[in-house]
């Protein structure tokens, strides 16, 4: 069972494919060495039987038969190459003198001649008797000479053929040996994948059965299962969050719209219950309709905040003038911070293009505006500033309110989450969650930082260059910077994260298809 399942593997296919091709590749690599080897070694042997034979030739033009003669005797009498062959026959191939005897036959028991156009032939010479007899390979040209005689000179070609055969052994040795190899290394390397890949199913089994604790080990060897684990693990990490989060919200707002859904059916049946007039009745539906309006606005926040926190595909980012908005969000906010006696400042560029969502954008910042003018006393100052770098645009929001401990900053990121000084105040606790969200879906951070001394010592319509010494002003907790990151992909290479040390209340804005100049935007 456990080798039918390496056998069903990719990785077993894979290796069988790949060692096939290389198996495939050294039978044409030695198909084409020994052709070109046995090519060689025929002309070669050709060269010495022609450059002997035209020796022999010439001795004959020369001296005559006897000259011929002689030269032959004394060449098969002191061979000095082993396997020279050489005959000299009369016109009825009749051995006259060489070492071979007799002309070789034919097929049809005559003479073996060249075929028509040519002066070459083949055949085999026994030599010895019974099992010491040794068949020699000849190859051989004849050339017939003016006075009818024929003259034989050829070379053993033994050792070419021996050549052949072990090439034709290696040939086939080397597709036997590729073929095993081929399903030993399938074998292994397919143990070895199924080895990483039960690992990562047991996890995802584990996970399934509910221990969403459990992640895929990672052996750091940077291959291909360690990225799947690293981003599997990854994934696995921000669905607990999602679903932890879930849970808080759950309990969140089992716990938190309790009360006033209590509250809601209390005052119906007070009303119901007592001898109630018009008036009554009245402001018994203001009270309810107050209460179900912080009802539903809590469920906006929450749904906005599960909308941010989805997946950046939902929201469709656009180039967008920073600067612009903000003008607008100030010109929207000046009528309430005057009513409430505070300085609205600013300081902004002519532009800051960067690319946003403009709505969850505008919706995270006009938290933050709230929640300054919302917490700043009375003649206090709420400032905006909006400046840019090569790699940033930054929003900053300053007052003199009370501010955020150091302790609680990160908490107040959390849902639901209102410290004690600001519980008199209305609200759902979830503004700086959206503005987290909204900063994450823009591959962004949100810092809250002491904005102490820039406004210590300020009032309306009064400015002192040394801070007041009896109380400085805290810090305002509510304004981040946004920080657009200008590169055309990819994060910076500053990647921003919670409680780095930026400007104070900076919430950077970065990351992928954030902060690139109108220009370089493809329209």
């Amino acid at each position: 069972m456990q080798l039918t399942r390496l056998l069903r593997t990719s990785a077993f296919r894979m290796a069988v494919l790949t060692m096939a091709v290389f198996g495939l590749l050294a039978v044409v690599l030695l198909g084409f060495i020994y052709y070109a080897t046995i090519d060689l070694i025929d002309r070669e042997t050709n060269n010495v039987i022609e450059a002997e034979s035209k020796g022999l030739v010439e001795q004959y033009s020369l001296f005559g038969l006897r000259g011929i003669a002689a030269v032959i005797r004394h060449r098969s009498e002191n061979l000095k190459e082993p396997g020279a062959i050489y005959l000299l026959a009369n016109e009825n191939f009749e051995p006259m003198i060489g070492n071979l005897i007799p002309w070789p036959a034919s097929a049809e028991d005559g003479p073996l001649t060249p075929p028509e156009n040519s002066e070459w032939i083949h055949f085999s010479v026994s030599h010895g008797e019974g099992e010491e007899e040794v068949t020699r390979q000849i190859r051989a040209r004849v050339i017939d000479l003016p006075i009818g005689y024929h003259l034989l000179v050829g070379r053993d070609i033994g050792e070419r053929e021996r050549f052949r055969e072990v090439m034709r052994a290696a040939l086939t040795w080397s597709v036997v040996i590729t073929l095993l190899l081929a399903f030993l290394g399938g074998l292994l390397l397919s143990r070895q994948m199924l080895r990483r890949v039960d690992t990562i199913a047991r996890t995802s089994r584990q996970i399934i059965d509910g221990d969403l604790t459990k992640r895929v080990k990672v052996r750091g060897t940077g291959d291909e299962f360690d990225r799947l684990s690293t981003n599997l693990n990854e994934m696995l990490d921000q669905i607990e969050r999602l679903l932890v989060g879930m849970r808080a919200v759950t309990d969140s707002v089992a716990h938190d719209l309790g009360a006033p859904l209590t509250r809601l059916k209390s005052r119906i049946e007070m009303t119901l219950r007592g001898d109630a007039n018009l008036d009554a009745y009245r402001a018994a539906l203001q009270s309810a309709i107050k209460e179900t309006d912080h009802i539903r606005s809590t469920f906006d926040a929450l749904i906005d905040i599960a909308r941010a926190e989805a997946s950046v595909a939902n929201f469709e980012m656009k180039p967008l003038d920073l600067a612009e908005l903000s003008g607008e969000l100030l010109e929207l906010y000046e009528p309430v911070a005057n009513e409430q006696k505070l300085r609205l400042e600013s300081a902004l560029p002519p532009s800051a293009p960067v690319l946003a969502n403009r709505q969850t954008l505008a919706q995270a910042l006009t938290n933050l505006l709230d929640n300054a003018i919302k917490y700043t006393p009375v003649d206090g100052i709420v400032r905006l500033e909006l400046t840019a770098d090569d790699a940033w645009v930054h929003f900053t929001l300053k007052d003199s309110g009370p501010g955020i401990p150091a302790a609680d900053r990160e908490r107040v990121l959390q849902r639901f989450v209102r410290l004690e000084k600001a519980a008199e105040t209305p609200g759902t606790g979830l503004g700086l969650s959206l503005v987290a969200a909204v900063a994450k879906l823009h591959r962004a951070t949100l810092e809250l930082g002491d904005n102490r001394p820039n406004f210590a010592g300020r009032r309306k319509g009064k400015q002192s260059r040394r801070p007041n010494k009896t109380k400085a002003a805290r810090e305002g907790v509510h304004g981040p910077p946004i920080r657009a990151n200008r590169r055309p992909h990819g994060r910076s290479k500053r990647e921003p994260k919670l409680g780095a040390r930026k400007p104070p209340w900076t919430l950077s804005i970065g990351g992928l298809n954030i902060g690139k100049r109108l220009g370089t935007v493809p329209m």
